[in-house]
């Protein structure tokens, strides 16, 4: 890949047909990186004075892997934290990654195991720039494909309430969580965890509502989440119409091999209430 305006065409994975064009408009020349299958593949190296900048023709899902350049004589585990800017909107993530045993750079470089994070682009064109903002190395390579989020598969929540989600065209079945009260479910990993959580509006709870969901895994805390949300401007509870669900919020975890007893809770709030929809998505092996 060129530096400056060479095209990327990608093909969007799990066999789905959604076409997307990717242009990069600024940005380092991009450099091999060689796995274990010995295939090559194309990181752009990036900084905090050197972002990359690239166009997306939208709609369409957009994955950005990312590899820490890692710094000489460094063990153990390092973090690392990049921004992304779509058009006027920045989006902040952080990673935490290990040495990779079985992927290189030029010259022998040593890296760090990638990470990834997805990006929904709307129709039309979305320009982004993507710059490193901390860690402990001023580089990470990062790779652009066309990607959808695997489909996750929905876990069963015994004893808790059924809510039915219609949102648009799209219905999905909640269950409720009853603040103060915790809720069990049973997993076994590895595996990834996807929480959507909800909070349900009574009539005369006002505005925007602050509330946190927790999830312990045994007496070990996973996940802590302090969010705040509104009511749902087009989602409704099919079989409860006196309760208004609110936006969506996610969870986002992972759980090692093994079986696991995990434990829900919702607090922080007036509300007297939400729903959750807990998925697992298969775990990834990173290289």
């Amino acid at each position: 890949m060129q530096t400056g305006r060479t095209t990327l065409l990608l093909v969007l994975a799990l066999g789905l047909a959604l076409a997307g064009e990717v242009k990069v408009t600024g940005g380092t020349k991009s450099v091999d990186v060689s796995i274990i299958r010995r295939v090559s593949v194309a990181y752009t190296p990036v900084t905090k004075q050197s972002p990359l900048e690239f166009n997306v023709d939208g709609p369409c899902w957009l994955r950005l892997y990312t590899r820490l350049w890692w710094p000489v004589g460094a063990g153990g585990l390092l973090k690392y934290g990049l921004s992304l800017w779509q058009d006027d909107v920045e989006r902040p993530v952080s990673f935490e990654t290990g040495l990779s045993t079985s992927s290189f750079g030029p010259g022998g470089r040593k890296l760090g195991e990638w990470r990834s994070f997805f990006v929904q682009v709307p129709e039309g064109n979305s320009h982004f720039r993507l710059a490193v903002t901390s860690g402990a190395a001023e580089t990470v390579g990062v790779r652009l494909a066309l990607q959808a989020p695997q489909p996750g598969r929905s876990v069963a929540i015994p004893g808790a309430r059924e809510l039915v989600l219609a949102d648009g065209r799209d219905t999905s079945r909640m269950r409720e969580l009853k603040t103060g009260q915790a809720t069990a479910v049973e997993l076994t990993g590895p595996c990834r965890v996807r929480v959507h959580a909800r909070l349900s509006f009574e009539p005369g709870l006002p505005g925007a509502q602050n509330f946190v969901v927790a999830v312990h895994d045994g007496k070990s805390l996973l996940a802590r989440r302090n969010m705040k949300a509104a009511r749902s401007p087009s989602a409704t509870y099919v079989n409860e119409p006196g309760l208004i669900p609110s936006s969506e919020r996610i969870i986002k975890f992972s759980l090692p091999s093994g079986r696991h007893e995990l434990t829900l809770t919702l607090s922080g709030t007036l509300a007297k209430s939400g729903a959750v929809l807990v998925e697992v998505v298969a775990g990834e092996k990173y290289e």
